[in-house]
């Protein structure tokens, strides 16, 4: 179980505002005795900071009782705990909650906690700040601000905006005939604004040959475009005049599915230094010095793109709830794997999954429980199925896909009864207070010869809506009769 624990520079630590706003009322209602009033400071704090916050007091045999749990924590947990004992959480969270909660009524003074609720669902840290106080009747209890932390939404934000970098997302906009017809920006960060003087202009959603100066040289704008319909890399460098002055730009080109990721480099001082050694050769042993230091430069520079495009890549291609492959992803991929077992000879076989009853989730628990039974599924298929021949995919909602190569479709119906076994022996972990049991129905198809992905999907398409017209909670097998039907 990871956890950190703090008593110095809390407000430095916390990400939540609420932790510093806290912390500031907590000194102001410290009274000479080093004591907080109880009444006083919940009746200050309520009305603010209420719903995000937990009152926990001490218990006769060493445990704490939940006296207050607020809405908010309720909706990131999925239930409450009220009037409930912490011994009543997992081992692990328990101990550590009942630790920190006698160490700070212990110390009588602030503790700051980051914990990791389960190992099982992402997303799962957990900060909290305690509070220690006491009523009038010389009773301690604990005010604890209680809040999820997501790391993984700022990760796209955090690589573009510390890249020295300019980064350029585009997306080619074709017409009936196919052809790009425009450009959109989808990304940009504000270096590649500075890059392309305008600091001052929102790069978002324009078209990139009106925003990007360098594409009005029909030149480059050709390379792009061939970048994009070649699926190759390119490497362009150009000059644009930015700040009253010329510029020198390293453009590198990198195709993604049906656009082009742009790395922008200022090269200006690598190009006059350039210049600067054909008009001076009575000092080219230094002049090539400089060059040299700036190339390492340069190079380095070039190894942390490679791994920023390879992470952006790897983005563009999952899904973001649970990091299996997209539908688009998925269907690439499967269309390749097809290809090569028509060359090769073998059998593949696909798998559709659909979890039962799920909109019932979504309206009984709320959509954060729904998220989290959609993360757990994703879990336990890629437990189940991690070999490098098998692709696990969300197709979207609820839907799921598994394509396995080498496998017929006696086999491919004992995966999925393997699915279902999985399924029927554990409840899915929503949060630290919840776990839900979930059916699911399946759909289980294998390639006929000559077939190609939109066919067999359509197969194991129709077995799993026979399965879910039968009764959910089942196999639904598509036989080869299935295939004029698709």
């Amino acid at each position: 179980m990871y956890y950190e624990v703090h008593s110095e520079n809390i407000a430095a630590r916390g990400h939540a505002p609420q932790v510093a706003e806290l912390l500031t009322r907590f000194a102001l209602h410290t009274r000479e005795d080093g004591l907080v009033s109880h009444e006083s400071f919940t009746s200050d704090v309520f009305a603010a900071f209420g719903e995000e916050l937990m009152v926990l007091a001490p218990t006769a045999d060493g445990d704490y009782r939940w006296t207050h749990y607020g809405r908010e924590i309720v909706r990131y947990a999925g239930g409450t705990r009220l009037g409930e004992t912490v011994s009543g959480m997992r081992p692990q969270v328990a101990r550590f909650t009942i630790d920190c909660l006698t160490q700070t009524l212990a110390e009588n003074r602030p503790l700051y906690t980051i914990h990791r609720s389960s190992s099982t669902v992402r997303v799962a840290l957990w900060e909290r700040l305690l509070l220690p106080t006491t009523d009038r009747a010389g009773g301690r209890h604990v005010v604890a601000f209680s809040r999820p932390l997501r790391f993984r939404e700022d990760l796209l934000d955090a690589v573009l905006e510390t890249s020295p970098s300019g980064i350029v997302a585009l997306r080619a906009l074709r017409d009936e005939a196919g052809c790009i017809e425009q450009v959109v920006i989808v990304t940009a960060n504000q270096r590649a604004s500075e890059l392309c003087g305008r600091p001052d202009i929102d790069l978002l959603d324009t078209d990139a040959r009106e925003s990007l100066p360098f594409f009005a040289d029909a030149a480059i704008w050709r390379r792009c475009r061939h970048a994009v319909d070649l699926q190759r890399a390119d490497t362009i460098e150009t000059s644009i005049t930015r700040n009253g002055g010329t510029s020198w730009l390293r453009i590198a080109v990198a195709p993604i599915s049906d656009g082009l990721l742009l790395t922008l480099t200022d090269i200006t001082d690598l190009t006059i230094a350039n210049q600067t050694l054909q008009l001076r050769a009575a000092t080219l042993a230094l002049e090539i010095g400089r060059e040299r230091a700036t190339r390492r430069a340069l190079s380095e520079e070039i190894g942390q793109r490679e791994e920023r495009e390879r992470e952006l890549r790897r983005l563009a291609e999952t899904d973001p709830l649970t990091a299996l492959l997209n539908r688009r992803s998925f269907t690439e991929k499967a269309n390749a794997d097809i290809a090569r077992v028509t060359a090769a000879g073998g059998d593949i076989a696909l798998i559709i999954v659909d979890l039962d009853h799920f909109k019932q989730v979504n309206d009984t628990h709320g959509h954060p429980a729904g998220d989290a039974v959609i993360r757990a599924f994703a879990d336990l298929l890629l437990g189940l199925f991690r070999g490098e021949s098998n692709l696990v995919g969300r197709f979207g909602g609820e839907e799921f896909a598994i394509l396995l190569q080498d496998c017929d479709l006696g086999s491919a119906s004992a995966e999925a009864r393997r699915i279902q076994e999985a399924l029927a022996a554990r409840a899915l972990p929503v949060s630290e207070t919840l776990a839900l049991k979930v059916t699911a129905s399946f759909g289980v198809a294998m390639r006929l010869p000559r077939e190609g992905l939109p066919c067999l999907m359509a197969r194991a398409d129709q077995a799993l809506y026979r399965a879910k017209s039968e009764g959910r909670n089942r196999l639904g097998i598509a036989g080869p009769d299935a295939a004029a039907a698709a």
